[in-house]
């Protein structure tokens, strides 16, 4: 019907009455029209701002994660080497400089800030780096310069980040919540190899061994409840906590303690001369010339009073020698010859 077909079809009706008033006393057409403009109006309006809402869900859709410039990968493609102490077995150092790149390659940062006289140590470790063609720097850093954008751009040049022994406390105190650590973090979520021993092995979990107890009690080796204490450390290593020298320095009460303040962490002890490797499929190859003990309370059933004594039943204890590969999410062991 042309518009003027329909004004003649208006007049018409309005000339014999042959339609209903409204309540305004226009006639029917003529309220069916105003209304048919106004709704023809709110859908158009309602397709501009849904073409909108289109275009920005679009967007965010194609911009992928851009809420953070380093988004945190669920599942790190680096791996984790972690030695208990002693001196690092040279078959360690090649695995690590084989995940590094390899010879010729691999460019290795030493860090040595758990300590305040790493001149010697520092020098051993480098030579055997640089023996197995490695290209490797003596890195230490400050908490001031670890906070600083420059160093956390010299450190995304490397390959490999080793740190030394010392004190885990002091290592987590210099690098905790800085630009350094989390650029070191973002290296290993990119698929860098991050290595440590003795006080750079306690601090790779999010919870750390101090070294340190909290009551008088606790100056024994007897096993008991909240003597142990525990800080935050690095959190390389999610769901586990980490004791060095285990066998050597007979540190199985203290480790056990621990785990029983929370049994939702798997207990680590690494001996000397022994590493563990972390690797990108979640699990844990034992390396080097002694055994990683592992502490499993996760089925365990505990006392709960409030007391220091504790009691507990169907506590898991595995004995990996080198070879030995633990799955910590199905809790399956692969022994040497199985």
């Amino acid at each position: 019907m042309s518009l003027k077909e329909s004004r003649s079809w208006r007049t018409a009706s309005e000339k014999h009455d042959l339609l209903p008033t409204s309540a305004a006393g226009k006639t029917f057409p003529e309220h069916f029209w105003q209304f048919a403009k106004k709704f023809i109006s709110v859908r158009q309006a309602s397709f501009a701002v849904f073409t909108q809402c289109a275009q920005i869900v679009l967007g965010l859709l194609l911009a992928g994660p851009a809420f953070s410039e380093t988004p945190r990968n669920p599942t790190p493609q680096g791996n984790l080497i972690i030695v208990g102490g002693g001196d690092t077995p040279i078959t360690v150092q090649e695995r690590f400089v084989a995940l590094a790149g390899g010879s010729g390659k691999a460019k290795i940062a030493l860090l040595p800030m758990a300590s305040t006289e790493f001149d010697e140590e520092a020098r051993e470790v480098m030579n055997d780096f640089q023996k197995l063609n490695a290209d490797t720097y003596l890195v230490n850093i400050e908490r001031s310069g670890a906070q600083k954008e420059s160093m956390a751009r010299f450190l995304e040049g490397f390959s490999g980040y080793w740190f030394l022994g010392g004190d885990q406390s002091r290592l987590a105190a210099t690098l905790l919540d800085t630009l350094a650590l989390d650029m070191i973090e973002r290296r290993y979520q990119e698929g860098a190899v991050v290595g440590g021993t003795s006080a750079g092995a306690a601090v790779m979990t999010h919870d750390m061994l101090t070294g340190q107890q909290n009551s008088e009690k606790g100056k024994s080796l007897d096993i008991a409840r909240g003597v142990i204490e525990v800080a935050k450390g690095f959190g390389f290593l999610p769901g586990a906590i980490v004791d060095q020298h285990f066998l050597k320095r007979a540190r199985y009460n203290r480790l056990l303690s621990a785990v029983l303040d929370q049994p939702q962490l798997i207990g680590v002890g690494i001996d000397e001369e022994t590493a563990l490797l972390v690797r990108p499929d979640g699990r844990w190859e034992v390396l080097g010339n002694s055994y990683v003990k592992v502490i499993d309370a996760r089925g365990a059933r505990l006392t709960h009073d409030k007391k220091s004594v504790v009691g507990a039943s169907n506590i898991r204890l595995h004995l990996l020698p080198a070879g030995s590969v633990f799955d910590p999410k199905r809790a399956r062991i692969t022994l040497p010859g199985s």
